[in-house]
C-alpha cells in the first residue's frame, strides 16, 4: 500500500484517499474542482496559465467568466484536499510563481501513474540486465494497472485524450513484450492466452496471429492452426481491403506442405 499521505488511482475509476480514508464522490461538489486535480496529478509541477487551466475545464468558453470559475474552482479544490486548513493561508498543494502560473506540488501523493512509470523504468533496468523472469513480473504488473482502463469517466473529454492514446499504445507495448519474452522461453499456455489478448485488442495483428500458429503447430495441432491463419487473411481482406504479407503467404505455404 503507498505511503503518502495522499494516494490516487487513474486507472479504473478515479479516486482520492487522504490519509487512511477515501474522499467521497459526494465531497467532490464541483465536477470541474475534481478534473482540476486530475490535470494536476497528470502534469506534476508542470506551470499553467489561468488561460491553459480554463481551456481544460471549459473549452470554448468565455475568458473572463472562465477566470472567474477557475478562482472559485481552486477554492474548492483546496477545501477538498486540505479542508482543516485556515481559510486566507496558502495552498499545500497548489502554487502561483511569480508570472501567475499554477503549479501542482506532489510532494505528499501516490498515483498509479507515477507507479507505472517506474515499472517501465524496472523492466528496462531488467532487460539491461537479462532478468527475462523480473522483466515478466513487472509487466504484468502494468498490464493489470493498463486492463482497468484510464480515467472510463473522462472518455470523451479531449483533455485527457493524449494521455488516454499513450497508455493505450504502452499497454500495447507491454503486452507485445510479453509476447516475445514468453515466446523465447517456450511457455506456449502463456502465447496462446497473450497472443489472444492482442487479437482481442488489434484482430490485425501479424505477430499475434503468427504466434499463435507457431503453438498450434508445435502442438501437432495442424487444423488449428490453418483454421487460425485462413481466417486472419480473409479478415484482413473483408475488413480492411489487404492481401497478407509475404511472411504470412509463406507460413500459409508451410502449413500446406505439413498437411
Amino acid at each position: 500500500m503507498p505511503q503518502q499521505p495522499f494516494q490516487a488511482w487513474l486507472f479504473g475509476p478515479f479516486r482520492v484517499v487522504r490519509g487512511s480514508t477515501e474522499i467521497t464522490d459526494q465531497a467532490w461538489t464541483r465536477k470541474s474542482a475534481r478534473t482540476l486535480l486530475k490535470w494536476f496529478l497528470l502534469n506534476p509541477g508542470q506551470p499553467f496559465t489561468a488561460t491553459e487551466l480554463c481551456a481544460v475545464l471549459w473549452p470554448g468558453g468565455n475568458g473572463k467568466s472562465s477566470t472567474k470559475n477557475l478562482h472559485v474552482t481552486l477554492h474548492y479544490l483546496r477545501r477538498v484536499l486540505d479542508p482543516d486548513s485556515p481559510s486566507r493561508s496558502p495552498s499545500r498543494f497548489v502554487r502561483t510563481d511569480a508570472t501567475g502560473r499554477y503549479s501542482f506540488n506532489e510532494n505528499d501523493w501516490w498515483t498509479d501513474v507515477g507507479e507505472v512509470e517506474w515499472l517501465w523504468r524496472s523492466v528496462q533496468a531488467s532487460a539491461e540486465r537479462d532478468d527475462h523472469d523480473a522483466a515478466i513480473a513487472t509487466l504484468l504488473q502494468l498490464v493489470d494497472h493498463y486492463q482497468r482502463g484510464f480515467l472510463p469517466e473522462e472518455l470523451y473529454e479531449d483533455a485527457f485524450a493524449h494521455f488516454r492514446d499513450l497508455h493505450e499504445r504502452k499497454h500495447d507495448e507491454a503486452l507485445h513484450a510479453l509476447l516475445k519474452l514468453y515466446g523465447d522461453r517456450s511457455r506456449r499456455y502463456e502465447v496462446l492466452a497473450f497472443a489472444q489478448r492482442i487479437l482481442d485488442r488489434d484482430p490485425y495483428s501479424e505477430c499475434a496471429v503468427t504466434a499463435l500458429v507457431e503453438v498450434h503447430l508445435a502442438q501437432g495441432n495442424l487444423a488449428a492452426a490453418m483454421s487460425e491463419l485462413d481466417g486472419f487473411v480473409q479478415t484482413l481482406r473483408d475488413d480492411l481491403g489487404m492481401q497478407p504479407s509475404p511472411r504470412v503467404i509463406a507460413l500459409r505455404r508451410r502449413l500446406s506442405a505439413s498437411n
